[in-house]
C-alpha cells in the first residue's frame, strides 16, 4: 500500500500534471502544421509519457490519503483533487485521440496530405518545441534516459488512460456531481480586469463558469 503523501505534495503533483498536459496539448495542435517534424513528435511522446506517469502517481497518493478516512477538511481537499485529476485525465485522453488522428492523417513519410499552414507556428515554429524541451530538461532527466523509456504508442497510451479512468470511477465512492464551484473562472484575470475597469464578466451578461471545486 502506498504511503500517505502530505497535502502539499498532492497539490504540487496536480499543478505539475496541469503544466505537462497543457504542453502536450500545444504540441498536439502542431501536428500537420508547418512546424511538424520528427523532433516535435518525439517531444509529444515524451510529454505524453510524463503526463501518464504523473497521473498514475497522483492517483496512488490520493487513494492512500483517502484510505483510511481522513479528517473532514482534509477529506474535502483530497476529494476535490481527485475530481480535478479525473477531469485532467479525461482532457488528456481527448488530446491523445486528437494527436493520434492527426498523426495518421499527416504522416511524416509517405503520400499523406501536405502540412497545413495553420499559423499556429508563426511565432517560433519548430524552435519553440526546442525551447519547451530545454525547459523540461531542468528537472535533471537526460535525453538518453527518456528515449530508452519511450513507452507505448498513442493507441496503447489511449487505452491505458481509459482503463485508469474506468478504475478511478469505481475505486472510490466520490460522486462528481456532489462537487460545487467555490471560485469564479478567470479569477486571476478578473482582479486585473477590475483594476482596469473591465470587470471579470463574460460579454453578453453571461455569468462566468466556475472551475475551483469542493465537495458539498
Amino acid at each position: 500500500m502506498a504511503s500517505r503523501a502530505p497535502m502539499g505534495e498532492c497539490a504540487a503533483a496536480q499543478a505539475a500534471l496541469g503544466r505537462v498536459t497543457a504542453r502536450h496539448q500545444q504540441l498536439a495542435l502542431l501536428l500537420g502544421s508547418a512546424a511538424d517534424c520528427a523532433q516535435l513528435r518525439e517531444e509529444l511522446q515524451e510529454r505524453g509519457k510524463e503526463a501518464q506517469e504523473l497521473g498514475m502517481g497522483l492517483r496512488q497518493q490520493l487513494e492512500a490519503g483517502l484510505r483510511p478516512m481522513p479528517g473532514p477538511e482534509e477529506q474535502l481537499e483530497l476529494e476535490r483533487l481527485w475530481v480535478q485529476l479525473l477531469s485532467a485525465l479525461e482532457l488528456f485522453q481527448q488530446d491523445l485521440c486528437r494527436a493520434h488522428h492527426l498523426s495518421q492523417l499527416f504522416p511524416l513519410q509517405g503520400h499523406g496530405p501536405q502540412p497545413l499552414r495553420t499559423g499556429i507556428a508563426s511565432r517560433g515554429g519548430a524552435g519553440a518545441v526546442w525551447s519547451w524541451r530545454r525547459a523540461s530538461r531542468k528537472g535533471g532527466r537526460s535525453r538518453g534516459t527518456e528515449q530508452a523509456g519511450a513507452g507505448p504508442g498513442l493507441e496503447d497510451r489511449m487505452a491505458q488512460v481509459g482503463v485508469m479512468l474506468a478504475e478511478m470511477e469505481t475505486s472510490l465512492n466520490i460522486p462528481v456531481w456532489t462537487v460545487e464551484a467555490t471560485e469564479a473562472a478567470w479569477a486571476e484575470c478578473g482582479s486585473t480586469g477590475e483594476a482596469e475597469g473591465t470587470g471579470s464578466e463574460i460579454p453578453g451578461g453571461t455569468e462566468a463558469p466556475r472551475h475551483c471545486c469542493t465537495m458539498s
